[in-house]
């Protein structure tokens, strides 16, 4: 049996300790184009941005206690661009560009007291000269002293910007680039003693003293753990660096360093950056390995990790990269969020309930915080975790993993226990000195998966399991498998914010253009008429819905008239952080098929580059995928040179040449790209270039990308319209293991697979002998197509109310994302589908139905 034994004695609490041991909760990481589209939500369904941010920093209990930024370069750092503050070292720093420091000031408009945080990630362009070393692996002795004061202004400059724009002053700064592999001491110590001592060039009105208070993080490494060891043995370093934290990685280092940090010298330790759950807990539950709520990179993995860094390196806070991802999914590490937010034109947004609620276990049962804040403590003597792993903790699951929490006069507390195994565990618990009386009742609260397929998929979530009056100061509890429970003194039973209730969004999911009679499905010619007169200039330029992939695309007013302008030069190039790819962007909605886009731009004929090829503009079609940040992402790609040449291109590879003699590159073009079934048409000024017939594998769906060469390429106007007005459009997308899918007979579910599969899940279907290998839904509409890579040659049955209409038919393999099936031509109306596996292996990753 599952046993274990352990002492809840208040006299073990340690006070004393400053923020080494007080619980802080969660925080939200902006970073890496990550929070973009909320500039949209914003503008577009105010209701929404607020019911995201009350959702993560409201209440009583608020989940986020700190707000991290991380400074961009103009460059893709994984999942896309943040803008730079600064273009060049005497510009003025301009906090409206990106949605990290106005995200800041609208957080704490509802939690006063949120901290913040903001370090890089890469160099800007005016800084990559002097910083080129930094990427050597001795960067701190590397890099000349000389480029020291340039970056600390690049800071400076900023944090003076929040403040005039927002009214905030940050709280810390890591000095040091994210993520680095060789921790820069000599930089970090000099950029302390430089922001300790600076009293020069500050606005009037400007509070000095709070800047020169602010303090040092370090220094952000991903895995690696080398810099607790520079702290233990450099007492200057750790007077000047009062916190420190790393990346997904639980444990600590060889000779445990920061744990000798916050035990011996009081310093806080971060889980800088971690994970939020992967494949929303809705589509877990019916995962065929029965691990309901639980298993790798779920709600209680991350719990477990929460645990587990504490008691193996002393981590009070933890990250999440990110907490709500505002992108276009398909970039690099889509499906990772608490909420997603990708639907700005209709306010919809979708909550991982089940992942939210197993941090809620945590934030709800302890005031989380700083020192003087009066926050919980945590007690050290009454936490463990044996599970395995040091970043998904995926083995000896079965071992013990729990946690106490203390208010500091010891009133009151709270033990927070999970169990990510098939079999139950119980605790017997010791109480004493601790509680307003002796043995003070515990009320337990329990979140675990549904009873059996007809519940819901949060019918279980955090409810009150079962109320325990202990005995002598003896308590024992039982976690059941695959569950997290809190035992807590607190008497919440009748806090609304603690009982469970299933949080979305008020506001419908709908395609971007369906309900355009004119058959317009976006269009934008940058003037913003129909806004107020501060919309662009609150967003930084910022063209609505638009996401940047690579370089910078602002709205910017020439001769009278606002229009999109590609900012960044070859001169003006970020150091990058690990790669990035040409200027470009990524706009609309995956549901858009059968359509043309047509843009009006100028090329840029004065900047002059030794890059004879990369004077280019580019339009791509379909772009379901985008983890490298490329304009070739898209499938179909369409590039027209400033010397007439042009290429068409599928699938990175190309297809066509052309030619437009003549090109005048100071004059306005029409460049128009389209893909009508399995046509593609491209066009510059009227002139055909390309007719182009996609007999291998087409493509079918997807969003459209933008891009150019590292020039100041002008787009003038944008539009996007149906080929056939009357044609049709994705409706709506069933993910496989969505509820309104109905399986029988052979099929395997798997989820927590890559950021290319929908909502990182598939499902396996192999014929069995009965052919009742079959998956069936309704929709309304005239047509559906099932989507998936197909590993393997297989062949269905496809029978439409009753009717067969495909005895045997033959998927094509289909991209990821992409279409392998598609059945159109129905009668508009209710349709009942069902869908056999015949022969062969087949794969499922979603369904889209065409209205």
């Amino acid at each position: 049996m599952n046993e274990t034994n352990f002492v809840i004695d208040g006299n073990q609490l340690d006070t004393n300790a400053l923020n080494a041991n007080t619980f802080k909760g969660f925080g939200y990481l902006s970073c890496n184009n990550s929070s973009r589209l909320l500039l949209d939500y914003k503008w577009e369904h105010q209701d929404s941005y607020h019911q995201i941010l009350q959702i993560l920093f409201g209440g009583k209990h608020p989940l986020m206690r700190m707000l991290k930024v991380e400074m961009g370069d103009d460059a893709n750092t994984s999942s896309g661009t943040e803008p730079a503050t600064m273009r060049s070292a005497d510009d003025q720093a301009n906090v409206r560009r990106g949605a990290g420091f106005q995200l800041i000031a609208d957080a704490k408009a509802i939690q006063p007291e949120l901290k913040t945080c903001v370090l890089r990630w890469g160099e800007p362009g005016f800084l990559r000269k002097r910083w080129f070393n930094v990427k050597t692996t001795d960067p701190n002795n590397q890099v000349d002293d000389q480029a020291y004061e340039p970056m600390y202004q690049w800071y400076k400059k900023t944090i003076i910007a929040a403040y005039q724009e927002y009214g905030y002053l940050i709280d810390y700064v890591d000095p040091d680039r994210n993520e680095t592999k060789h921790p820069m001491t000599k930089w970090i110590k000099w950029f302390a003693n430089r922001i300790a001592n600076d009293q020069s060039e500050f606005p009037s009105g400007f509070p000095i003293d709070a800047y020169q208070r602010i303090k040092l993080i370090a220094a952000d490494e991903n895995y690696e753990t080398d810099f607790g060891d520079s702290m233990i043995a450099d007492k200057d370093l750790r007077i000047k660096v009062p916190a420190v934290g790393f990346h997904y990685n639980t444990n600590d280092g060889r000779h445990k360093p920061f744990t000798k940090l916050a035990d011996y010298f009081n310093h806080e330790v971060w889980y800088s950056e971690g994970i939020a759950p992967m494949t929303f807990g809705k589509y877990r539950v019916k995962a065929s390995n029965g691990d309901g709520i639980g298993g790798v990179q779920s709600g209680l993995d991350v719990a477990n990790r929460l645990i587990k860094s504490y008691v193996e390196s002393r981590r009070s806070l933890y990250i999440f990269q990110p907490a709500v991802s505002a992108y276009y999914p398909g970039v690099n590490y889509s499906h990772k969020e608490l909420i997603a937010a990708s639907r700005p034109w209709s306010g919809y947004f979708a909550v991982d309930n089940v992942g939210l609620q197993c941090m809620k276990h945590f934030s709800d049962f302890a005031k989380a915080g700083w020192d003087d804040e009066n926050a919980w403590r945590y007690l050290t003597s009454a936490c463990d975790s044996g599970v395995g792993g040091t970043e998904n903790l995926d083995h000896r699951t079965t071992a013990p993993s729990y946690m106490t929490l203390m208010a500091p006069d010891k009133s009151n507390y709270s033990v927070i226990m999970v169990n990510d195994s098939g079999e139950p565990r119980t605790y017997r618990i010791q109480i004493k000195n601790v509680g307003r009386q002796l043995n003070q009742k515990l009320t337990v609260w329990q979140s675990i998966g549904p009873k059996d397929a007809a519940d819901s998929y949060d019918s279980q979530m955090k409810q009150i399991r079962e109320t325990i009056t202990p005995i002598d100061g003896r308590a024992k509890i039982t976690v059941n498998p695959h569950s997290i429970v809190t035992a807590t003194t607190l008497e919440l039973t009748h806090d609304d914010e603690v009982v469970y209730h299933r949080l979305q969004s008020t506001h419908d999911d709908y395609t971007l253009g369906i309900n355009n009679d004119q058959g317009i499905l976006y269009e934008d010619d940058f003037q913003y008429q129909d806004y107020p007169k501060n919309y662009l200039k609150s967003r930084g330029g910022t063209p609505r819905y638009t996401a940047d992939q690579g370089g910078a695309f602002e709205v910017v007013n020439r001769n009278g008239k606002n229009v999109m302008v590609q900012q960044i030069t070859e001169k003006q190039r970020a150091l990058d952080w690990e790669y990035s790819f040409a200027p470009n962007l990524t706009f609309g909605d995956d549901k858009w098929t059968d359509y043309v886009v047509d843009v009006s731009m100028k090329f840029d004929d004065q900047t002059l580059q030794n890059s004879p090829t990369g004077n280019y503009f580019g339009i791509g079609l379909n772009e379901m995928t985008d983890v490298k940040g490329r304009l070739e992402s898209a499938p179909y790609v369409f590039k027209l040179f400033t010397d007439g040449s042009c290429q068409l291109i599928k699938d990175d590879r190309i297809v066509e040449l052309g030619y437009v003699d003549s090109l005048d590159v100071s004059q306005n073009h029409h460049v128009s790209f389209s893909d009508d079934g399995n046509q593609l048409k491209a066009s510059v000024d009227g002139k055909i270039v390309f007719n182009y017939v996609d007999t291998d594998n087409p493509h079918f769906s997807g969003r459209v990308k933008l891009g150019s060469g590292y020039y100041h390429t002008q787009i003038n106007q944008i539009s996007v319209r149906k080929i056939h007005q009357n044609g049709p459009l994705i409706s709506r997308r069933f993910d496989n293991l969505d509820d309104g899918l109905v399986y029988t007979g052979n099929w395997e579910h798997v989820c927590g697979l890559g950021n290319t599969k929908w909502n990182r899940t598939l499902s396996y279907g192999q014929p069995a002998v009965d052919n009742s290998t079959a998956v069936a839904f309704d929709f309304t509409g005239t047509g559906f197509s099932l989507i998936g890579t197909q590993e393997s040659v297989s062949h269905l049955q496809v029978v439409v109310d009753g009717t067969i209409l495909h005895w045997n038919y033959q998927p094509q393999k289909g991209g990821e994302r992409s279409e392998n099936t598609i059945i159109t031509g129905l009668s508009v109306g209710k349709h009942h589908v069902q869908v056999t596996v015949i022969a062969g292996k087949y794969t499922l990753d979603a369904i889209d139905t065409i209205a």
